[in-house]
């Protein structure tokens, strides 16, 4: 029977131009009678081969830059080795347990300097930071308990990966996210004074057991700036980092500089509009959602048609009949003044048949959309514009930017199939990563992630 051996060897050049040879593994396989699962290398072999060249990697890279420790700064002699020391850091390809020399001062009368040289630079930190962001990548897309049984199947280690220690490393990406981001300074925009939008939505989350509440509100939303890719931005109540903070680092890293003009795209609620106002400290141009405002409308005209089977009722309501059908076109046109008052006109009529009103509930439930529809309409009577004007010029007239953030900030991770119970600073914390990875900045971007 044939058999057949294929050895691994790597080699490695120091500084001094010396190249050594170091076999790293040795694969053996059969050639008779075999089929396509023992062609090439499988996954526990490829695993072990990284795992040893990893090893032998860091070693090397650790005894060179020993080598360049060991010269005194100050008269160049060779200091005298004390003792070695082993150092474990964790790489995304395993665990690395280093031999690390430890020197003993020079005899030129100078203390061996400590936490400085090559070594410590090199080895600052229990993990490396590209297993961290891969880490917190994963943690932010799966749940905890999945990121670190994907990690176990694909990662080389000597131990299963520990769903909490993806919990803490997604921690300290987050973390070095927001520093960033509020360190980051202002950026010209190519677009020149052209304005920004904003499109902000809320959306919640069930939270942890003991909080004040059994639900708190997310943020989040999409900044876009002509010349740019979009930036999303997502925040939880009560923690150090402020909803109107995430705004204003989206907006600076838009382009977006104190006095130039903001456009904010919302459902209408008060509080996101703050938010914005909060994070500009000026004036804004507020569009009220098409959508939303749509979606009233829809309401009234669906029950409207269900009342069409009393013929009377036309009669007796004309105001009704007849305004019905034209606010739809009203508010698309941006006529607020006469849909307002064709609102007030019906409410009028409505409550003249109080009666007939009352005996039916479908007339009822008219009545009181319409009253919503007049309050919906008294509370943003200057953020309904000229939809139709917006629509043919190619501007924006809804927040469905927002809507999408939403679904893949929140609702792919914390909500629907994934309906955990989150404290605000851990849903927080997953939000900054899943907007730096859906932005692609989080590739983009060097961590200071030492641990």
């Amino acid at each position: 029977m044939g058999q057949l051996r294929m050895k691994v060897w790597v080699e490695v050049i120091g500084t001094d131009g010396v190249s050594q040879c170091r076999e790293i593994a040795i694969v053996g396989r059969s050639v008779d009678g075999v089929g396509l699962d023992a062609l090439g290398l499988s996954l526990e072999e490829g695993k072990a081969i990284l795992c040893r060249l990893q090893e032998e990697l860091t070693q090397f890279q650790v005894d060179q830059a020993s080598r360049q420790d060991r010269k005194c700064h100050d008269c160049g002699r060779l200091q005298r080795v004390h003792d070695y020391r082993s150092r474990t850091v964790h790489s995304l390809f395993g665990v690395c347990h280093l031999r690390v020399p430890r020197f003993r001062s020079c005899t030129c009368g100078k203390l061996a300097k400590t936490n400085t040289g090559n070594i410590e630079t090199l080895l600052k930190g229990r993990a490396t930071p590209e297993l961290e962001l891969v880490q917190a990548e994963l943690g932010s897309r799966l749940s905890f308990r999945e990121a670190a049984c994907v990690l176990d199947l694909f990662v080389p280690t000597a131990r299963p990966h520990n769903h909490r220690t993806v919990v803490n490393r997604l921690a300290k990406v987050a973390d070095q996210i927001e520093k960033w981001d509020a360190a980051s300074p202002y950026r010209m925009s190519r677009a020149g004074g052209s304005p920004i939008s904003v499109f902000i939505d809320g959306a919640y989350i069930r939270a942890v057991p003991g909080y004040q509440s059994r639900h708190f509100e997310i943020a989040m939303g999409r900044v876009v700036s002509p010349g740019r890719l979009p930036r999303q931005f997502a925040a939880a109540p009560h923690v150090t980092t402020g909803k109107h903070d995430a705004v204003r680092a989206a907006m600076r890293a838009q382009g977006w500089l104190p006095g130039r003009d903001v456009t904010v795209f919302s459902d209408g609620d008060v509080g996101l509009q703050s938010i914005v106002l909060s994070a500009t400290r000026q004036p804004v141009t507020h569009i009220l959602d098409w959508f939303h405002l749509s979606m009233r409308l829809r309401h009234i005209e669906q029950t409207w048609q269900g009342l069409s089977h009393i013929g009377d009722l036309s009669i007796y309501l004309r105001d009704v009949a007849v305004d019905v059908p034209r606010l739809r076109h009203l508010l698309w046109s941006g006529y607020v003044r006469e849909a307002t008052k064709a609102v007030k006109n019906m409410l009028y009529q409505l409550e003249q048949h109080a009666t007939l009103r009352d005996a039916n509930q479908k007339l009822k439930r008219l009545s009181v959309l319409i009253s919503n529809l007049r309050s919906y309409l008294v509370q943003n009577t200057t953020s309904i514009v000229d939809y139709c004007h917006r629509y043919r010029s190619g501007q924006p007239i809804s927040s469905s930017p927002a809507e999408s953030a939403a679904n893949s900030l929140v609702n792919a991770r914390m909500n629907k199939k994934r309906q955990m119970r989150w404290s605000p600073a851990g849903a927080h914390r997953v939000l900054q990563v899943r907007a730096a990875v859906a932005d692609g900045r989080l590739k983009q971007a060097k961590f200071a992630l030492a641990a």
